[in-house]
């Protein structure tokens, strides 16, 4: 069984929802919480379609920015764009699994090793992508290049985060964030994009 691709949420104009939509419902993902593999297809189906984003990255030279491009109750696929020395900060993803995939730029990403108290580095560029699960704990900066641009997809959607403080002892939870509260930040950045279309 699959879900119904007709009944999602996207920050995106209406018209491109639309069409972001048919590409995912053409993948026919199965429903429930998505497999590593089927969140690669994802991601890689729509970083695969510039058509369907380039226009709407926005450059935030204060924060990441990101834009919610598909939801439904499996899985959401946001647009994330990255400037100067930005990086995500140290944060669990509140026991959602996901892949992200950059389309432009270079981006680092240091993350919890598992003996939960050393750190282990990797770095994507353009074309590559990296996956995550439940479990995983990482903080992604955008390399010292030019800006970054990625797709991310979590099964199931976030609900919230959780930020880390990295100590001599390991990684201590510092606060967690509803990703509603997380939205809220950004709701202005959003409504920008929709007079661009």
């Amino acid at each position: 069984m699959s879900y119904d691709t007709l009944s999602v949420e996207s920050e995106a104009p209406s018209g491109r929802a639309e069409e972001i939509r048919r590409v995912l419902g053409a993948l026919n993902i199965a429903s429930g919480r998505l497999s590593e593999r089927d969140l690669e297809r994802v991601a890689l189906a729509v970083a695969a379609r510039p058509e369907l984003y380039e226009d709407l990255v926005v450059a935030d030279e204060t924060s990441p920015w990101w834009l919610l491009l598909f939801r439904n109750p499996a899985y959401e696929v946001k647009l994330l764009t990255w400037e100067l020395d930005q990086s995500s900060d140290w944060h669990d993803h509140g026991g959602s699994s996901g892949v992200f995939a950059v389309t432009a730029g270079v981006l680092s990403e240091r993350r919890r090793a598992a003996d939960h108290l050393s750190i282990e580095s990797r770095t994507f560029r353009a074309g590559q992508f990296g996956s995550f699960g439940p479990h995983h704990v990482h903080d992604v900066a955008l390399a010292p290049d030019r800006p970054a641009v990625s797709i991310h997809v979590y099964s199931p959607p976030l609900s919230g985060l959780t930020f880390y403080d990295h100590t001599d002892y390991g990684f201590v939870a510092r606060e967690f964030l509803l990703e509603d509260d997380r939205g809220e930040q950004r709701t202005t950045k959003v409504e920008a994009v929709h007079l661009l279309s």
